[in-house]
């Protein structure tokens, strides 16, 4: 017998002898259902969505990733990192020159084209959706799985729990009527099952919008004036100046929320990321909805 047919005996042998160890591989499941398997942790990692990039770093996973998107500025570390194009016209033969054994994509932000056409290449695509703050808790715990991260993943959970269960502690039942923003030509809203929704929900909000059932729904300026929320929060990125809403929508000036001034610009970045940042952008909407009307 020769020493390589030996060794390979030996081999079989302790396979043998411990259960699983021929299938010591890292295997999780993604938003889509998908189970995703990597022979070890991911060590050259290519993320097509920012929140997916904020949650990597957080994670300690900074020196794995080897290519973002161009919208991925936080933290300012990650801009030192290869751009590989926008979230929905990513440069696919920049990402397959990274040489990626892993490439993490979001159902919100990137086009399916796009998807299809990386599953067609030899690295592992894995796609994350989380829609509350228990699935961005659920995608952290997977992404700590994917890079090898997994203790620094459950502290970092632990600490977004502790976070988040204080917040809702003072908040109590939400009763103050909100309405949000996300575009205001045309007048688009947010609605239910969205993790904005429940960010509200959980500072303390009503969300007016949320009776309808849409994600993100269009909306009337007659509609905003029938409702008459309490406050109107816009997102940072469509409207930076809130006095210049009342310029655009001068219908709106007998509004609650006009009269005492409780029109608030609130950080996208922040707030519209489902990420490790979602716990700040919690803390944030729940000073504004809490301000003294003076």
């Amino acid at each position: 017998m020769t020493c390589s047919a030996r060794l390979s005996l030996l081999l079989l042998l302790v396979y043998a002898r411990v259960p699983g160890l021929l299938s010591a591989q890292i295997e999780v499941t993604d938003d889509l259902g998908r189970v995703v398997r990597l022979p070890a942790p991911a060590v050259r990692i290519v993320s097509l969505a920012p929140s997916v990039t904020e949650s990597l770093f957080a994670l300690g996973a900074e020196s794995q990733v080897c290519g973002v998107t161009d919208y991925c500025n936080y933290p300012p570390a990650a801009l030192r990192k290869q751009r590989v194009g926008g979230m929905t016209n990513p440069s696919i033969e920049t990402i397959v020159a990274l040489r990626p054994d892993l490439i993490i994509v979001s159902m919100e932000g990137n086009a399916r084209e796009d998807f299809n056409r990386l599953t067609r290449f030899e690295a592992p695509v894995f796609v994350t959706n989380p829609r509350t703050l228990e699935g961005i808790n659920r995608t952290l715990e997977e992404l700590g799985k994917l890079t090898g991260h997994a203790a620094e993943a459950a502290r970092l959970i632990g600490l977004l729990k502790q976070a988040a269960d204080s917040i809702r502690a003072l908040t109590g039942d939400g009763n103050i009527r909100t309405l949000c923003l996300v575009s205001v030509q045309p007048l688009i809203v947010v609605g239910r099952n969205t993790f904005l929704n429940e960010l509200l929900a959980a500072a303390g909000a009503d969300n007016v919008a949320a009776r309808l059932p849409f994600t993100y729904p269009t909306y009337s300026r007659e509609a905003v004036v029938a409702e008459d929320p309490d406050v109107i929060l816009v997102m940072s990125d469509i409207l930076q100046d809130e006095g210049s809403l009342e310029g655009l929508f001068p219908e709106w000036r007998g509004l609650s929320a006009m009269k005492h001034r409780r029109i608030y610009s609130i950080d996208a970045d922040i707030v519209s990321r489902p990420g490790p940042r979602a716990v700040e952008g919690l803390a944030h909407l729940y000073q504004l909805l809490h301000r003294k009307v003076h």
